[in-house]
């Protein structure tokens, strides 16, 4: 799958899920970025090791999200049954999210400092404007909040992109030992 075909593929669905959570039809953005992980799997070559990658994403953003919740960093008003849960459409974002590293931000495996800054720095951003469409709420003076947004992503993300790199490695590993007995049988 083409880099660009990746990142379009996780923009509609990041649209899809704030269009409808803003909307109030938070199930038409989760069904819709569901869609697209599925059209994902299927046009990715290893679509078992994405499955893998898109589960540890999304247990990784349901763990953080959770802590930043229970510390009053985030609240979501139209959140699920349980307060100190994520709603549903932002675990499915970090799956989606998963989805990236692979394609177009594959750039990230081997730049792990450039990563975390470009993500301390980008991602208040992304809350400040899921703020504006009502999808978010952050404490009253969000300057500490944002910093600290910043800053659990600056961690995770370049993590989740060394679980991908070491992910990527022991297959490679793999296919050269199966490769070498090969041709030692033969």
């Amino acid at each position: 799958m083409s880099s660009l075909l990746n990142f379009v593929l996780y923009e509609i669905g990041w649209l899809a899920c704030m269009a409808g959570v803003s909307a109030g039809y938070p199930q038409l953005g989760v069904g819709s970025a569901l869609f697209l992980l599925i059209v994902h799997l299927l046009l990715h070559r290893r679509p078992r090791r994405q499955l893998l990658l898109m589960t540890v994403s999304a247990a990784t953003g349901l763990l953080v999200d959770s802590l930043l919740i229970m510390v009053g960093i985030l609240r979501f008003p139209h959140a699920g049954p349980l307060p100190y849960l994520p709603p549903l459409w932002m675990t499915v974002l970090w799956a989606q999210f998963a989805m990236t590293f692979p394609g177009c931000l594959r750039w990230m495996y081997h730049r792990p400092a450039i990563t975390a800054t470009l993500t301390f720095v980008s991602v208040p951003f992304i809350f400040l404007s899921g703020q504006r469409m009502g999808v978010v709420s952050l404490p009253p003076s969000p300057i500490v909040a944002l910093g600290l947004l910043g800053l659990t992503w600056a961690v995770a993300v370049p993590l989740l992109a060394n679980c991908v790199r070491a992910c990527h490695r022991r297959a490679v590993v793999r296919v050269c030992a199966h490769c070498c007995s090969w041709c030692d049988r033969h």
